[in-house]
Formats: C-alpha cells, sequence, structure tokens
C-alpha cells in the first residue's frame, strides 16, 4: 500500500488548512473523510430534520439536548454561520501556544470583516435598533463572506468561505481526498504513529503515513484516540449549547434569505452570546410544536429571532461506541434564563409579541482532548501523532470556533515544517 507523508482523518477547516499549507511544503498529504461530497460554497443551510438524523449529523448529548454537526466534506465550514470572532490568544498563551502570528496570517488571507448594514435584513435591523436602544453594544459581527460579490441586500454562494476552497488548493498541489471513510483507530509501531485504520464500504483498510493528523472533530477525534489506547480522551467536553428566542413582529419581515447572526454582542463576565437568528421554515415548526406555541406555527414569515449561546463548563463524556453524554449544572441554566430574559427584553423593545424558545440545542463541540491535559504545546499525544481542531481547546468557550481551528491548523503546519 503506498505511504504518504502526512495522513490527515477529517477535511474540515483545520484538515483542509493543514492538507494545503503542508502540499505547498511539497509533503505527500492523503485527506480521509467519512461524509460525502457538499454540493459547494453557499450560506448554512438545513435539510429536513429526519435527514440530519439519518446522517448521523444530529445525536442527543444531554436529555432533549440535540447536537448538530457537519460529517461532509469540508466538515462544520459547510454548514456553518460563517461568524469570524477571533481566539481569545491568553488562553492558548497560558498552555504554551503563541498564536498571534498563525491568527494574523489566516486573517491575511480570509475574509473576515463586519458585516455591511446593506446586507442587514429586516428583522435583523429591528433587533439591532431595539438592543442599542436599551444601551446594549449590540454590533454588525465580522463574517467570513466576500462582501465584494455582494448586491442589492444579498450575496451569492461564492461568496461564502467554506473549507472547500482550501481542500481545491490541495489537491491542486497534489494531496488526495478519499470520501466515505471512518478512521477508526491510529497505528503503532515501536511507540510512534505510523498510520490509521478504518472502514470504506464495509472493507477494514490501513493508510500508512509518516505523521498522523486527527482533524476529525471535537467528538471523533476523541473517539479515535480512544480507539487507539489513549483512554484520557473524550473525558469532558463543552458543546456550546443555545436556545432561540421566537417573536411575532407586525410586517413579514423574516425571509429564509436573510442572513443569520449578522449582528449581537458577546458578554465574556455574563457567559453568554446574543445574535440575531435566521432558521429554514422546517426548524422554526419544530420549534414552534415543541414549545407548544400552535399559535405560531404559520406565522414564520412574521417571525424574528434571537439566539442565545452561553459558555458550559466542561463535563460529561464521549465514550469508546461514540456516545456523547452530558448534564448541565445549575450555574449554567442560570446563564441560560439570563441570556433568555435580555433576548426577551430586546425582541419586546423590537415591537416583538407571543414571545417563546426553542428546545435547548448544541453547536460547536470541543474541549474532548484538551491541550495542556492531553496534548502539548505541538498539539501532540505520541510521537508522530497530532490533534488539531475543536476538540483541543483548553478551556470553557461559548464562541464561534473557525477562526480558532484555522490559527491551530497554521501554529501546526509551522511546528510541522519546523
Amino acid at each position: 500500500m503506498p505511504t504518504s507523508d502526512v495522513i490527515i482523518a477529517g477535511s474540515g477547516p483545520a484538515g483542509a488548512m493543514l492538507a494545503r499549507d503542508l502540499s505547498r511544503a511539497g509533503a505527500r498529504v492523503r485527506i480521509l473523510e467519512r461524509g460525502g461530497e457538499t454540493s459547494g460554497p453557499g450560506p448554512a443551510s438545513a435539510p429536513n430534520l429526519w435527514k440530519l438524523w439519518r446522517r448521523k449529523e444530529a445525536l442527543y448529548v444531554a436529555p432533549g439536548v440535540a447536537l448538530l454537526r457537519g460529517m461532509r466534506v469540508g466538515g462544520g465550514s459547510t454548514v456553518f454561520y460563517h461568524t469570524a470572532i477571533s481566539p481569545p490568544l491568553e488562553m492558548f498563551s497560558r498552555h504554551g501556544v503563541e498564536m498571534a502570528p498563525d491568527l494574523a496570517a489566516v486573517l491575511a488571507e480570509l475574509p473576515h470583516q463586519p458585516l455591511e448594514a446593506s446586507l442587514l435584513g429586516p428583522a435583523a435591523q429591528r433587533i439591532t435598533a431595539a438592543a442599542r436602544a436599551l444601551g446594549l453594544p449590540w454590533q454588525a459581527l465580522p463574517k467570513m463572506i466576500d462582501q465584494e460579490l455582494c448586491r442589492d441586500g444579498g450575496c451569492p454562494p461564492a461568496a461564502f468561505w467554506s473549507a472547500t476552497s482550501l481542500l481545491a488548493q490541495a489537491m491542486q498541489l497534489g494531496a488526495t481526498l478519499e470520501t466515505g471513510i471512518q478512521v477508526n483507530r491510529v497505528l503503532f509501531q515501536n511507540g510512534r504513529a505510523v498510520g490509521v485504520e478504518g472502514i470504506q464500504n464495509g472493507q477494514l483498510r490501513r493508510f500508512m503515513g509518516g505523521t498522523v493528523i486527527l482533524a476529525a472533530g471535537g467528538v471523533a477525534s476523541p473517539v479515535i484516540l480512544q480507539r487507539s489506547g489513549i483512554s484520557e480522551a473524550g473525558r469532558g467536553f463543552f458543546c456550546d449549547p443555545l436556545r432561540i428566542g421566537v417573536a411575532l413582529q407586525r410586517e413579514d419581515g423574516h425571509p429564509e434569505v436573510e442572513l443569520p447572526m449578522a449582528a449581537g454582542f458577546v458578554d465574556r463576565e455574563a457567559g453568554y452570546m446574543l445574535t440575531d437568528m435566521t432558521v429554514p421554515p422546517n426548524f422554526y415548526r419544530a420549534f414552534a410544536w415543541t414549545a407548544g406555541r400552535v399559535d405560531m406555527l404559520a406565522h414564520y414569515r412574521r417571525s424574528m429571532m434571537i439566539m442565545v449561546k452561553i459558555r458550559d463548563e466542561i463535563s460529561g463524556e464521549i465514550n469508546t461506541n461514540g456516545r456523547v453524554w452530558r448534564h448541565f449544572s445549575a450555574a449554567e441554566k442560570t446563564r441560560m434564563r439570563n441570556g433568555m430574559g435580555l433576548a426577551a427584553d430586546i425582541l419586546r423593545a423590537a415591537g416583538g409579541r407571543r414571545i417563546f424558545f426553542s428546545p435547548w440545542l448544541a453547536a460547536h463541540p470541543g474541549g474532548s482532548v484538551r491541550l495542556g491535559h492531553i496534548l502539548d504545546e505541538r498539539l501532540s499525544c505520541s510521537p508522530n501523532l497530532h490533534v488539531c481542531d475543536a476538540s483541543v481547546i483548553p478551556e470553557p468557550w461559548g464562541l464561534p470556533p473557525t477562526l480558532t481551528v484555522l490559527s491551530l491548523a497554521k501554529h501546526l503546519g509551522r511546528i510541522l515544517l519546523g
């Protein structure tokens, strides 16, 4: 079987950035992805809820709390909302990772500007005005969108960044991408990682390489490590729980094409983030039904929404079978109630009525293979074995992680290229 210089499990932002940068330096890179191809760049899309469960892109992480994730080429970058929040550099410095030059390198090549006012939809504009009237520092959020391509309040698919662009560059430079491969464990020889074992079309396969990088995400990477004998992986994780407040407004103002997370604010001390939100009609109806608000089922076009996302603690467990489970503490529930109360105040100030909230959801699983706990400053837990995705984030989070994992990938690439 052919041997690569580098095996990367996962084609999301970190895996794609590493594949591009290492291939550019002349390394032979092989990317293994569990999911299939995507339809290409564009705004975050949400298919039928049943399809998410069937593809295992949704799973329960706590009683009644569903986690949504992207298991496809490009990973979470194909289903996220393109929000470019910079990482808290001091957090990583405490664990020996100086990431400022890597963040600067990422920002130099990717769009990350605050969303222009002309791109705020009607509901986002009302929410922004109401929040500011209440004295909140509600601002347009930085987005990974090429806004020069946007016209008349909308953006074409080509304007939205995703990791698929990095993957395309990597493959032009000689990297190979294979899909439909579930990596199960890392192979070792004399204490060093020498490849991975995975299943493709029901067949067991081995992929050999001089360096192995797990970039499979906050759930899959700790499972692979556990199956490889690293039992500490998966002991505790965060999942950025959220709820979405919905209100009825007088005018139609929440079209499906309205850009979500256009503006908002992060209260790091209180431990939550609030932004305007847009969800597809089938999600809206599911939220209304679950909340017992049949009176709101037919009012999607007249709704406006605010997302409340809290910083949860690292707890629970991801086991070797991939079961993800935890409970939320009284402090975490209080943090959510406080954020919901503020969201309701903003919706009322914006003229909203009949306010209700979605069930708890979760996004951005991570902290399951933590820097300083399992990994050293080289993002390594064994010779020739590295981990680079949201699982390495060392402390409770509560922020969109895309810029962070891209910066971590730059950091690791810099180390490997020495």
